[in-house]
């Protein structure tokens, strides 16, 4: 993809572009979270929107990973 920002992207592109995976991608299009257009057989996401839709996600909530407890040495 060129450094110019795009009004419609591919597949793979939006993925390189949005980080998402095909799968997720075409979820999205079936909710109706991603809005596309079709030309012929390809689809074309609307980038824009697309990254709008990304950026009103919610912040992810990760949890610190739980300490292991030392293991004992038997004497």
């Amino acid at each position: 993809m060129s450094s110019i920002n795009p009004k419609y992207a591919t597949i793979p592109d939006w993925q390189g572009l949005s980080g998402m995976r095909r799968t997720s991608t075409y979820e999205a299009l079936g909710r109706g979270d991603l809005r596309s257009i079709k030309i012929g057989s390809r689809v074309l996401i609307d980038v824009e929107a697309g990254l709008a839709w990304l950026a009103s996600l919610p912040a992810a909530q990760i949890a610190p990973p739980k300490m292991r407890q030392p293991q004992q040495i038997a004497a």
